[in-house]
């Protein structure tokens, strides 16, 4: 899960904290800020991207219009998180915590709990995964569920995970002067489909490619990647 930085509340054209009237005047700021992909799965999503309410607007009506309580997130994220009561501390946030070295992806297509993290986030971590259903697995093959199912983010993950590696092998192959060719290839590939964090996987033994990565989108939280 990218670690973002959306920065402080945005301001009008005299300086000042801009006050929304609707949650949905923030759509364009948070585009604007970190980029239009969604905050949990990391999908590149150019229709129906939402405004999402950390802490459900229902629950906590106070923060429906406060920019700390805006994220991004695509239909499947929203809708599985829904209106679930939040206990921000019983989980971790792209935008509050260093979720790059809490989450791992392989080649199963879910995303997991990285094996290296402190004891005591393991909890906070699945509970993250489970929360939005990134730990969900699509209907068996051929059935009428997985015919109708609208949800594809194991497809798209499983997906990422080849097609970043084919390109890895090809850069781990190429000498310096074409490998200057491929990074900025390959940075258009994720900016256009998202999945960053699988590709970071992919290039994990290569310094330059992840800078790339982390440099190119927008909103990456960089204080995490000195």
């Amino acid at each position: 899960m990218r670690p973002v930085n959306k920065g402080a509340k945005p301001l009008d054209a005299k300086g000042n904290a801009i006050r929304f009237k609707e949650y949905s005047e923030s759509r364009r700021y948070l585009i604007d800020r970190i980029g239009e992909y969604c905050s949990y799965c990391e999908s590149k999503i150019l229709t129906s991207l939402a405004v999402e309410h950390v802490q459900p607007k229902s629950a906590k009506p106070h923060l429906k219009l406060e920019w700390s309580n805006f994220l991004l997130a695509c239909t499947n994220c929203n809708s599985i998180k829904g209106a679930k009561e939040i206990e921000l501390t019983n989980y971790v946030w792209p935008d509050i915590d260093n979720t790059y070295e809490l989450f791992s992806y392989d080649d199963s297509g879910l995303v997991k709990v990285a094996s290296n993290i402190d004891v005591s986030l393991k909890d906070k971590v699945e509970a993250s995964i489970q929360l939005t259903g990134l730990d969900r697995l699509p209907p068996k093959q051929g059935t009428v569920e997985w015919k109708k199912a609208s949800d594809r983010r194991f497809e798209h993950r499983i997906q990422a995970w080849v097609t970043s590696h084919e390109h890895m092998a090809t850069y781990s192959n190429a000498d310096v002067e074409m490998r200057k060719v491929i990074i900025p290839f390959v940075k258009d590939i994720v900016l256009g489909e998202g999945f960053w964090s699988i590709w970071m996987t992919a290039f994990q033994g290569f310094p330059e490619v992840q800078q790339e990565l982390v440099d190119s989108f927008p909103g990456t939280n960089v204080a995490y990647f000195p």
